[in-house]
């Protein structure tokens, strides 16, 4: 997920963690034993460029082992896009935002 630099998703979410500031509009939490919920501000991107991105990181779906337990994702998931509010919320594995966090956070 992190090598995908053209996903417009990606990039919020690179800068969202670059920033390293929760708005009340963006942030992450968690949301179960295995996930965050991830909400994001797509103000000012065009509809069919976001639904590409979720497209994108939705179709690779992908055993992954969390705590002695097998879960098959892909890189998000239970993605929900609120147009009039601009607001993408997603599921993402907590294993996989937090390497994409150190990844993002380690370059130069």
């Amino acid at each position: 997920m992190y090598l995908k630099d053209n996903n417009v998703i990606v990039g919020l979410l690179k800068n969202m963690i670059r920033k390293n500031i929760s708005y009340h509009s963006e942030g992450f939490k968690v949301f179960d034993n295995f996930f965050f919920e991830v909400e994001l501000d797509v103000s000012g991107f065009k509809e069919d460029l976001i639904e590409k991105g979720i497209e994108d990181l939705c179709s690779n779906s992908k055993w992954h082992t969390v705590n002695l337990a097998d879960v098959y994702s892909a890189d998000i998931t239970a993605v929900r896009i609120n147009c009039t509010g601009e607001k993408l919320k997603f599921h993402i594995l907590k294993q996989k935002l937090i390497e994409f966090r150190d990844l993002v956070l380690g370059e130069k």
